[in-house]
């Protein structure tokens, strides 16, 4: 009796840990792309397209990134945005100079 009742709060820790778990993890994915223009990136909710960026935000033309190192780190800070504002994020010139964004 008392090796079932073990047995029992054992699989509960489990099952709660393993929830827990689920929950922490991030529902947001960036995934970086080639352009005809460079590159961009696209943002992923638990597997759906929330965001697809093929070019430098608020900028005039069809211009993209010029690296997938500088399209990946302005993924992932509009990642940081939406999870710290609960709404979709914009970014200023001054925040893409700073993520190392040459803005044309």
């Amino acid at each position: 009796m008392i090796r079932k009742g073990l047995l029992l709060v054992i699989l509960g820790l489990a099952i709660i840990t393993a929830y827990l778990i689920y929950q922490r993890k991030n529902p947001y994915h960036v995934q970086v792309f080639a352009t005809t223009g460079g590159w961009g990136y696209t943002i992923l909710n638990n597997g759906k397209l929330l965001i697809h960026q093929p070019t430098i935000p608020g900028q005039p033309g069809i211009v993209g990134f010029a690296t997938e190192a500088e399209a990946q780190r302005v993924g992932e800070r509009v990642v940081e945005k939406i999870q710290q504002e609960k709404a979709l994020p914009t970014l200023t010139n001054d925040e893409l100079r700073q993520l190392g964004v040459k803005i044309p």
